[in-house]
């Protein structure tokens, strides 16, 4: 499992540059950024997934496609902006030192132009293919790469160690353990894969980048399965994608750093209504 999870990684890596050496440039000339990412997801999961599918008998237990209940899904999706505020906020403290420094040095377009391409192409291309692109496609591609094959592996590979020693194996912690580890270190991974912008913007979307892959983590390790942290990556990433198209602006002077107050607020309704259906659930559970 561990073979395929690298192997999987490593093509989305370096796929990318690969396929821009080897396609002619007429194709290449007609292919927008977000056309060209897409290509590159799908290609990647395919190959990802027919690896998976030879190596494992089965193959949707080991990427953790177990069905989850409505409930998961709809909570994962009422959480999902108060993990982006969250994220936004520890991201830019993070990175407030060399925004500072960022400002001073360069002005105001510094952080713009560090984003390139791919920051112009979020907020000008067309909302229903940035949607596709940067919403769907990439949530789905990345939570089966990261929360699929390598959450697995690490998880599997932990408890192959933990069964050398009696004393740990024996214990039923060592399970969770082996969960928590997983969490960490895929979020971890998926940080570093978001190492592709320069300054302070780059260091706020590694962080948030970060962030999201230990919400993300949690959810798949409660759930047991990739399809509410799937739900989850697609909501952060439509919020991220509103962010961008400004559609959370508004006149008020932001409460929380630079999360417009809209926004807040949708994250506050969302936490508030995810918690009150988790207590109420498991209160019915209690009762029966």
């Amino acid at each position: 499992m561990v073979a395929v999870a690298a192997l999987w990684l490593l093509i989305g890596r370096v796929l990318p540059d690969l396929l821009w050496r080897a396609l002619p440039d007429v194709i290449l000339d007609s292919l927008s950024l977000p056309a060209y990412s897409m290509v590159c997801q799908v290609v990647t999961t395919l190959v990802g997934l027919g690896a998976a599918r030879l190596a494992f008998t089965h193959m949707g237990e080991a990427l953790g496609a177990k069905m989850p209940s409505g409930w998961d899904l709809a909570l994962a999706a009422m959480l999902a902006p108060a993990v982006f505020v969250a994220a936004s906020f520890l991201a830019i403290k993070i990175a407030e030192p060399s925004l500072v420094a960022e400002l001073a040095r360069e002005g105001a377009g510094a952080s713009r132009r560090n984003a390139g391409a791919f920051g112009r192409a979020v907020t000008e291309a067309p909302l229903l293919v940035t949607l596709v692109w940067a919403a769907v496609l990439a949530a789905v591609a990345e939570e089966l790469a990261f929360r699929g094959a390598l959450f697995g592996a690490i998880q599997q590979s932990a408890l192959a160690l933990f069964a050398r020693n009696e004393a740990l194996s024996e214990r039923s912690g060592a399970k969770i353990v082996a969960g928590c580890l997983a969490v960490v270190l895929t979020a971890a991974a998926f940080g570093a894969m978001h190492a592709d912008m320069k300054g302070s913007v780059g260091i706020v979307r590694v962080a948030s980048a970060t962030c999201l892959g230990l919400a993300c983590g949690s959810v798949r390790l409660v759930t047991s399965g990739i399809f509410a942290s799937t739900m989850l990556h697609c909501g952060y990433n439509c919020v991220s994608l509103g962010i961008g198209r400004g559609l959370f602006r508004g006149d008020s002077e932001p409460l929380i750093s630079v999360v417009p107050n809209r926004l807040l607020t949708l994250a506050a309704l969302g936490a508030f209504l995810a918690i009150a259906i988790s207590v109420a659930r498991r209160a019915s559970r209690s009762e029966v």
